[in-house]
């Protein structure tokens, strides 16, 4: 009768305690995915990006200070310290993305953003730092002058690796309509003008290195994206006619198959088809680049609705024909977002910096499904915003 007694009280004592640990675990979990954790979890993730954008900045300003230096003789530790650097900038770019697509849990996101955030400020100082030590390494070695030069070396380089922009630009506008080249007429101008910039800071009686070097790499950048727009409208108009019509082949087979196997495929597909058809019946042969850029959206458009009803054989041949003209306009997107980008939002750099990274997994993968995919991707990064 003692020992039970004794066992009842001790019963009860452990069950309450178990039950006020089962209850502060249900607090603690709710808390951590609470609405107010969530809100921490997005301002720690905000703070990451913005330190993101510093990084960025100082490791742009660290590579043109390079470039500005003539610093291809300079240390091996400087150089590596530059390499490790881009490096860093770049694998802060995947690791901010990997926060918007983490499925932890709010409190834990919270804490990732945090470290990442404190990893980015390091690798910012590093940076910095390494910036110290080349302009030390500057004021001993080489001299104004012969920087001077060099960057003149490097302007007529660009001036003449970048042919003839205005031919090119003409030959578009005798061809085809203002959309299709209006883009590579704004950046024929704008790269004339940074180059006019560059010069500037040149001849300046205390030349301006950094400001020449920053206009000299947005010149060539200027004009890369001039020859971009000019082989995409030239090729679009030697593809677009035959593009179109297989296309038009490939949406009246598939509302065939929508129309037969309604339940098989998206509920709207008949009528995403039917716009489909519409916008291919518009195309105009003097906008061949908009209808190369239309043929991919009605692909896209016919295999989110058929999904996997199509036989895999289908699937695959589908895919190959679509992936010459989506990666040719990623391409073209991803080329025109890089000469354009100017003071650019941390939303933006992010949204480059992805459609990079998916048009590289595009060019380089063996399978049809992931390279369209890829593709797909990258465009959308840059057109979609």
């Amino acid at each position: 009768m003692s020992d039970l007694s004794w066992a009842l009280p001790a019963s009860i004592a452990l069950l309450a305690a178990l039950l006020v640990t089962g209850v502060v675990t249900l607090v603690v979990r709710a808390r951590r995915r609470s609405p107010r954790a969530a809100a921490a979890a997005s301002e720690a993730r905000s703070a990451a990006e913005a330190a993101l954008a510093r990084l960025d900045d100082a490791v742009n300003e660290l590579d043109v200070a390079f470039e500005a230096a003539d610093a291809g003789e300079a240390p091996a530790d400087l150089r590596r310290a530059l390499a490790a650097a881009l490096r860093g900038r770049d694998r802060g770019f995947e690791e901010v993305a990997a926060l918007a697509t983490s499925t932890r849990i709010p409190a834990q996101r919270r804490v990732d953003a945090v470290r990442l955030r404190d990893d980015l400020e390091r690798r910012r100082t590093a940076a910095e730092q390494t910036r110290e030590r080349l302009s030390d390494w500057g004021r001993s070695h080489g001299s104004v002058e012969s920087r001077i030069a060099a960057a003149r070396a490097r302007r007529e380089e660009i001036a003449r690796t970048s042919g003839d922009p205005a031919r090119l630009v003409a030959e578009a506008r005798s061809r085809f309509d203002d959309a299709e080249w209006t883009d590579a007429d704004r950046a024929a101008r704008e790269a004339r003008a940074a180059l006019a910039r560059a010069d500037a800071a040149l001849n300046a009686p205390d030349a301006d290195l950094v400001e020449a070097s920053l206009a000299l790499r947005r010149a060539d950048r200027l004009f890369r994206a001039v020859e971009e727009a000019h082989r995409f409208v030239l090729q679009a108009a030697e593809n677009a006619a035959a593009e179109v019509t297989a296309a038009e082949a490939e949406i009246a087979a598939a509302l065939e198959t929508a129309e037969a196997r309604p339940a098989d495929v998206a509920p709207d597909a008949a009528a995403r088809l039917s716009v489909a058809a519409a916008e291919l019946r518009a195309v105009s042969e003097t906008r061949p680049s908009a209808a190369i850029e239309t043929v991919a959206r009605v692909r896209e458009v016919r295999d989110e609705v058929l999904g996997e009803t199509p036989s895999a054989r289908r699937r695959l041949e589908a895919a190959r024909a679509a992936l010459p003209g989506t990666l040719a306009c990623a391409r073209a997107a991803v080329a025109a977002a890089e000469a354009f980008a100017e003071a650019a939002t941390i939303e933006e750099r992010l949204r480059l910096a992805a459609a990079r990274r998916e048009l590289a997994a595009a060019r380089s993968a063996h399978d049809a499904f992931q390279a369209l995919a890829s593709a797909r991707a990258a465009w959308h990064a840059v057109t979609d915003a």
